[in-house]
């Protein structure tokens, strides 16, 4: 399974090379690349850093938890500051 996840990272690290070097320009680039290392951040967490395996419950709760918060901190900052 660590091969398969490897080889799926590499592939992804590839795709954002080849989108900046071909479409430098392109709105479509940045959020493509931040989906990508979104991704790639979940790999890490639940392969490489063993969230799926039995007994890692808690960590993964503190980590999904940790990101509700940033994201609604985001949210209302943005909203706070006027943005939308």
């Amino acid at each position: 399974r660590h091969i398969i996840t490897f080889i799926v990272s590499i592939f992804l690290t590839a795709l954002a090379f080849f989108a900046v070097a071909y479409m430098p320009e392109s709105p479509f680039v940045i959020p493509f690349i931040v989906l990508i290392g979104l991704v790639q951040a979940g790999f890490q967490l639940y392969v490489w850093m063993h969230l799926d395996q039995k007994g890692h419950e808690f960590p993964a709760l503190g980590i999904w938890m940790g990101l509700f918060f940033v994201t609604a901190f985001i949210i209302v900052f943005i909203y706070w500051l006027g943005g939308y």
